[in-house]
């Protein structure tokens, strides 16, 4: 008898791990994927509010196609102070999306800039 209420005791007791192990793995998956979002959405944010629209048109306007070139090779810093204290798993998809966010304005940019310079000049030709 007593070595009945034994295994039963550890039966129980490793089904109890199990859910707990179960359970456990599931609040990590979901919180990988929450901080994989937040840190997308704070990257693009930030990356909007780093590249200032005006300067990459001109470069784009000024320069054609070595302004296009000069957008995607250019890369602004990270800002040190939205990383701070976050997991390496944050700053990993943060900083990625961040540099591809960035360059991807810049070039839109410079291409607007170079296209509208073209544009100008190509009407200049005809009718000056």
């Amino acid at each position: 008898m007593l070595h009945a209420l034994y295994i039963n005791k550890l039966h129980i007791i490793l089904t109890v791990l199990l859910i707990f192990s179960t359970a456990a793995y599931g609040v990590e998956s979901t919180t990988k994927e929450q901080i994989h979002s937040e840190a997308i959405a704070d990257a693009q944010r930030d990356a909007q509010l780093v590249v200032n629209k005006t300067i990459w048109q001109l470069t784009g306007c000024v320069g054609n196609i070595f302004g296009m070139g000069a957008a995607l090779i250019y890369e602004p810093r990270l800002p040190a102070n939205r990383l701070m204290g976050k997991s390496p798993e944050y700053v990993e998809y943060y900083a990625n999306e961040f540099r591809r966010e960035t360059k991807g304005l810049q070039l839109y940019h410079a291409t607007t800039g170079c296209v509208s310079s073209s544009i100008g000049i190509f009407l200049w030709f005809i009718l000056g």
